[in-house]
């Protein structure tokens, strides 16, 4: 199953079709972090919140694993299948099932206990999925009546309570000739789930104008390569440029840049 990640709704989302009345469930955190070693454990809460005005809302609680992929999708497979698993150490003190009124909210407690022997991973994840049992009857836009039940995901992350070591290193910037594109290719080389944004300006070596572009979020795992896509605007004059992207991770002290040379002959 493949979807994209929001940084707005950083990953809940919501499978919603026009209706007579708004449904949906919000979460809050929409990440939750454990930082523990083998034998510990800790507990968090998560409030989960039912947006409707008039529907009563039937949910279960499952887990799956995820990773990335190369362009920063979110990739769910089936718990326990990979080596950054964490689904099996989480318990929902609370049981799996709940129900929500409208307007109602309700705290989530989930359990994590770290086994005493766990692989080398850097970090550890699970998804954890809130997902409506009692779909609701609406129409779609063509006026048929459908059965429409939502969804939210909660990403949950374990790493060991040591020094954080986070790092983002460019390892190659290139001209895309046939995309139009500045591609960056970038590795997480720490140890800890990172995000950052990167902010690219090029300047036209023939008459010194320079233009912004869009600035790109990502986020990544450690070992995580990443390819990154920077947009050029589709008329951009022909001419010589430099680019310049710099990577940010929030902290002024953990700032990368990389610099380009390439011709636009369209």
């Amino acid at each position: 199953m493949r979807y994209q990640d929001y940084i707005i709704i950083i990953f809940a989302f919501l499978l919603s079709i026009n209706s007579n009345a708004q449904s949906g469930v919000s979460v809050s955190p929409p990440r939750t972090y454990f930082n523990l070693n083998p034998t510990e454990s800790d507990r968090k809460k998560i409030l989960v919140t039912n947006i409707s005005d008039v529907n009563t809302l039937e949910l279960a609680i499952s887990f799956n694993d995820w990773k990335y992929d190369d362009y920063g999708t979110n990739i769910v497979s089936d718990p326990n299948s990979l080596l950054t698993t964490c689904a099996d150490w989480i318990t929902v003190l609370s049981g799996n099932t709940f129900t929500l009124l409208p307007k109602e909210s309700k705290e989530i407690e989930v359990l994590m206990q770290v086994p005493e022997k766990i692989n080398q991973e850097d970090v550890h994840t699970a998804m954890m999925y809130i997902s409506q049992t009692n779909p609701i009857i609406g129409k779609n836009k063509t006026g048929e009546n459908i059965k429409i039940s939502v969804r939210t995901g909660v990403k949950i992350y374990q790493r060991l309570n040591v020094n954080r070591n986070m790092n983002v290193e460019f390892t190659n910037f290139v001209f895309d000739k046939f995309s139009g594109n500045l591609v960056l290719n970038i590795v997480n080389e720490g140890n800890v789930w990172s995000e950052g944004t990167i902010k690219s300006e090029l300047i036209n070596q023939d008459n010194g104008k320079t233009l912004k572009l869009p600035d790109v979020v990502f986020y990544s795992l450690p070992k995580d390569k990443r390819i990154v896509n920077i947009e050029l605007p589709k008329d951009l004059e022909k001419g010589s440029y430099i680019a310049t992207s710099t990577l940010s991770l929030g902290d002024n002290d953990n700032i990368k840049i990389a610099e380009l040379n390439f011709s636009n002959e369209k």
